[in-house]
C-alpha cells in the first residue's frame, strides 16, 4: 500500500507540473517580459499572470508584475495584425482578449477574410464527405449482391433470394444517382471555393498591401 501510496503522489506531482504555466527555469530565469510576451502571442488574457504567480510561488520566487504586463501588452500588438486576423479566421481562432482599439478593426476585417476561406474549405470538406459516403454505399451493394447464391434447392427460398437481389440493385441505382449527385456537387463546391480565395486574396491585397 505504501508503495501505491507513493506512486500515486509522484504522478500528481508529475501532472501538476505537466500543467504548469512556467517551468521552475522560467521563474529561476525571471525574464518576465519575455514571458509575457509569449503568453500574449499565444493568445492568452492578462490574467495568465495568475497562474504564473501561483506557479513561481510554489517554488518561493516572486514574479514582477509589472515587467509581465510590460511584455504582455507587448505581445497583445505584436499579435493583432491582419495576417494574424486571417490565421485566426481561416483557423476558427480567436485571442482571449480585444485588441487595442488602433488595431482592432484592421484585425477584426482580417479575420472577417479569413472566415470567409474557412467557410468555403468546409463547403468542400462537407461535400468530399459525402461523396465517400456515397462510394461506400454503392461498393457495400454491389458485395452484398455478388454475395447473393439464388440457387437454393428450395423455391420459396429462391424466389425471396430473387426479390432481395432486384431490392438490393434498386438500391445501388439509387445509391449510383446520389454518387454522381455527390460529384457535382463536390466539383460546384470547389468551383465556388476557388472564386471565394480570389476574391478574398484580392481583397486582403487592397486593404492591407502595405503591412510587412
Amino acid at each position: 500500500m505504501k508503495i501505491w501510496g507513493f506512486v500515486a503522489v509522484a504522478g500528481a506531482v508529475l501532472f501538476l507540473a505537466s500543467c504548469a504555466t512556467v517551468s521552475r527555469e522560467q521563474c529561476e530565469a525571471g525574464d518576465w517580459p519575455a514571458i509575457g510576451k509569449a503568453h500574449a502571442l499565444q493568445g492568452f488574457p492578462a490574467s495568465r499572470l495568475d497562474n504564473v504567480v501561483e506557479d513561481c510561488g510554489r517554488h518561493s520566487i516572486a514574479v514582477d508584475t509589472d515587467a509581465y504586463m510590460q511584455g504582455w501588452r507587448m505581445g497583445v500588438r505584436a499579435y493583432c495584425t491582419p495576417r494574424r486576423g486571417f490565421e485566426d479566421g481561416r483557423n476558427g481562432k480567436r485571442p482571449s482578449f480585444s485588441c487595442p482599439a488602433d488595431l482592432a478593426v484592421d484585425y477584426d476585417d482580417a479575420r472577417r477574410l479569413g472566415d470567409r476561406l474557412k467557410e468555403a474549405d468546409e463547403d468542400v470538406s462537407l461535400s468530399e464527405s459525402s461523396l465517400e459516403r456515397s462510394r461506400r454505399e454503392v461498393d457495400d451493394l454491389g458485395e452484398r449482391i455478388a454475395a447473393l447464391d439464388c440457387m437454393q434447392e428450395d423455391r420459396a427460398a429462391r424466389r425471396a433470394c430473387r426479390l432481395e437481389r432486384e431490392s438490393l440493385r434498386d438500391r445501388r441505382s439509387s445509391a449510383r444517382y446520389l454518387l454522381e449527385s455527390s460529384r457535382r456537387d463536390l466539383r460546384q463546391a470547389q468551383r465556388e471555393r476557388d472564386a471565394v480565395f480570389e476574391d478574398v486574396m484580392a481583397a486582403y491585397a487592397r486593404r492591407f498591401s502595405r503591412e510587412p
